[in-house]
């Protein structure tokens, strides 16, 4: 059966905020209800609306109870900082994939014609929280944290009698045995794409502003004595951390603030909005670890999604995509048709998926570095998925226009979204 969206609807404003660490020298009495504020009118001011303008609100956050002083909801005092207040909102808690799917509601409300204008925002700062009874800004790291949490052990049951898939999920290797069983690829080439692929996406972080790490690993090889990169990429300064997935593989955690407004066609037109963006359409699967291949096994089901709703997915300008660990861009990229199956690993070692390669994925440098904060990872993967499409993306931006995007998101093992985006300019 073809599901359409009830009207169209647009995206006419984003936040550009940086991604950033709490022991930064500015981030320094800083709270974050700041930080959601600042996101939340720049996302305003960008789309050229005020705040009774908007009509509802979609709030992503995960580890809300540890990173608000062990507040349930928040969303009163969220809504105060931005001048909201009374307005509906809904707190989307779906671990690293909240803001896909809160993108996803805030896409639902217009769509089915209740709401015309529709804030999507969140926060998060996964390594420090607010100590209990204490203001605001007084940040902590979480190791200081005197309850018992940990973003882990609060993602799965750990019960003795249930599946722990802890370890699996956080680091997985799962892609690399998909592509040596289906298709031959050996460990060796498995090393070198990926080792590879954390080069190609240093290269458009360290062009990206809004970038936790700017450093191109060309030059930290470059200073520690190497002149190829990657002899660096494969000794010991950059160590395996599982069988397939080097330190250079993992994702960065780090603080950040992110907002986008959707709204319909009729209201984008109605505040002359320059550079409106089509939400052609969008889908979800979850699942667990006890399904084999599971990652992979959820993208298939969000691209059966998308193209069983007769969306057509084979005309793809750029994809970006959560890549929590090495192997999950690869996969993505090759079940969704925006590099050809088995062909990732060549890809990545002939710099083609880089920034200013002839198929890019995440121009921006990517979770592994460009930085990952939990619940608003969505929201700021969508909102560089805009600047490209607006070629509003600064020195990452990708060489040709982009008419056409996926982006392509994961929570907690056991989330994946699928969401494709349309130029209307």
């Amino acid at each position: 059966m073809t599901h359409k969206l009830s009207r169209p609807v647009s995206i006419i404003g984003t936040s550009t905020l940086g991604q950033h660490y709490y022991d930064e020298p500015e981030m320094q009495g800083l709270s974050i209800y700041e930080l959601w504020s600042h996101a939340c009118h720049q996302a305003m001011a960008d789309a050229g609306v005020k705040p009774k303008d908007i009509d509802k609100i979609v709030y992503s956050h995960m580890a809300n109870f540890v990173t608000c002083g062990n507040i349930l909801a928040p969303v009163g005092s969220l809504e105060e900082w931005i001048g909201c207040r009374e307005k509906p909102i809904s707190h989307i808690e779906q671990a690293c994939a909240s803001g896909y799917i809160s993108f996803m509601e805030a896409c639902n409300s217009v769509a089915s014609g209740r709401y015309d204008c529709v804030l999507v925002a969140g926060i998060e700062t996964p390594k420090h929280f607010i100590p209990r009874d204490q203001p605001a800004y007084r940040v902590k790291p979480l190791k200081e944290y005197d309850g018992w949490w940990h973003p882990g052990r609060a993602l799965f049951d750990t019960t003795y009698y249930r599946f722990d898939g802890v370890s699996d999920n956080l680091l997985t290797d799962e892609n690399a045995y998909f592509l040596k069983q289906n298709y031959g690829i050996s460990d060796q080439m498995i090393d070198d794409a990926y080792n590879a692929m954390a080069v190609n996406l240093s290269r458009g972080a360290a062009r990206n502003e809004r970038a936790v790490e700017r450093v191109e690993y060309a030059q930290i090889a470059k200073e520690k004595g190497f002149d190829d990169v990657m002899e660096y990429m494969r000794s010991d300064y950059n160590p395996h951390i599982t069988q397939y997935i080097r330190k250079s593989g993992s994702v960065l955690h780090n603080v950040a603030a992110g907002a986008i407004i959707v709204c319909s066609e009729d209201f984008a037109k109605s505040v002359g909005a320059k550079k409106p963006i089509n939400v052609v359409d969008y889908a979800s699967s979850s699942n667990t670890q006890r399904y084999p291949m599971c990652f992979h096994q959820m993208n298939v089901s969000v691209r059966d999604q998308l193209t069983s709703n007769g969306t057509d997915i084979g005309d793809l300008d750029l994809m970006v995509t959560t890549v929590m660990t090495s192997g999950e861009q690869m996969d993505s990229t090759e079940v969704f048709g925006y590099l050809p199956a088995g062909k990732g690993c060549e890809y990545e070692i002939e710099g083609r998926t880089a920034f200013d390669g002839d198929r890019p994925v995440n121009p921006h440098g990517g979770d592994i570095r460009f930085g990952h904060s939990f619940a608003v990872a969505g929201i700021n993967m969508m909102s560089e998925a805009i600047l490209q499409m607006r070629g509003e993306a600064g020195g990452c931006q990708v060489k040709n226009k982009v008419n056409r995007c996926l982006v392509r998101g994961m929570g907690g093992g056991h989330t994946t979204a699928g969401i494709v985006l349309e130029s209307k300019f």
